[in-house]
């Protein structure tokens, strides 16, 4: 019984580490130079003169669909960050259904009460 209850310690500690539920964003960050509507402009001679960077969130709707959300410069790093944290959370969701499933072949599992996730 030790190694079970080495699993569910191992099981607790990955849920204490849960990033917060208010700064995840699922998406991926991209980068776009676009051309303007102003057809006199240099943009639409050259690609190199293209405007921006614009930085957008793009999240992969039902089927083949896309959301875009531009993201202004100064929300840059908060948005990074709340990507980076929902790819901790799948990565961290993925190792307790490990620990849970190894647990449930062990005939040990057993849940913990109910806590609010993400403290």
């Amino acid at each position: 019984m030790p190694a079970t209850d080495r699993l569910i310690s191992l099981r607790r500690k990955e849920t204490g580490r849960l990033p917060p539920w208010d700064i995840i964003i699922r998406g991926t960050l991209l980068r776009y130079r676009l051309t303007c509507g102003k057809s006199t402009c240099r943009c639409h001679r050259s690609k190199q003169y293209r405007h921006g960077p614009y930085r957008y969130v793009g999240v992969a709707l039902k089927g083949k669909k896309r959301k875009m959300v531009m993201i202004p410069p100064s929300q840059l790093p908060l948005v990074r960050r709340g990507i980076a944290a929902y790819n901790r959370l799948w990565k961290s969701l993925c190792r307790i259904s490990d620990l849970n499933l190894t647990l449930i072949k062990a005939g040990a599992w057993r849940p913990d009460e109910p806590k609010s996730a993400g403290k």
